[in-house]
């Protein structure tokens, strides 16, 4: 059993490697997708889990947890790519909604296989047991962060 000086320990190993990994994995992530950032892919993962309704430019921010600001210039880039449509909303022009365009579909769909490769070989070393347990950390981790998030904003 684990004193809690071990436990503690580990806690704050694991704080700093999470940056770590973020950041490897972002530089691993754009040289492996050449035509667009990690950050680009995680904007067009997010609309497209909004399906058919195109999400606000704040909905998406609120969803990829970065401000609004930081999040226009990202798809203004995406745009000028072809790969994501902004446009005025319908009844509210102060309002921008994002959609994926048909370009992005097809971009993506010609990546599918490689990109599920990728992914795959993140975690080929890791038995079923060891992601499932990550998975379920990682979730309780996320609402610990949430959590914090909300206290500190206030």
């Amino acid at each position: 059993m684990k004193n809690n000086v071990e436990t503690e320990q580990q806690q704050i190993e694991l704080f700093g490697g999470i940056f770590l990994l973020a950041n490897k994995l972002q530089t691993i992530g754009d040289s492996y997708l050449k035509e667009v950032t990690t950050k680009q892919w995680f904007l067009m993962m997010i609309v497209e889990q909004f399906g058919d309704y195109h999400p606000t430019l704040s909905e998406v921010a609120k969803e990829v947890g970065s401000s609004r600001q930081n999040l226009k210039q990202i798809a203004l880039k995406l745009q000028d790519k072809g790969l994501l449509i902004i446009e005025k909303d319908t009844k509210d022009s102060r309002i921008l909604r994002l959609s994926l365009s048909e370009k992005s579909r097809e971009f993506w769909g010609k990546r599918a296989e490689q990109d599920k490769d990728f992914i795959m070989g993140l975690f080929h070393e890791l038995s079923p047991d060891e992601i499932g347990a990550m998975w379920s950390g990682f979730h309780k981790l996320y609402a610990n962060i949430c959590k914090l998030g909300e206290k500190y904003s206030e």
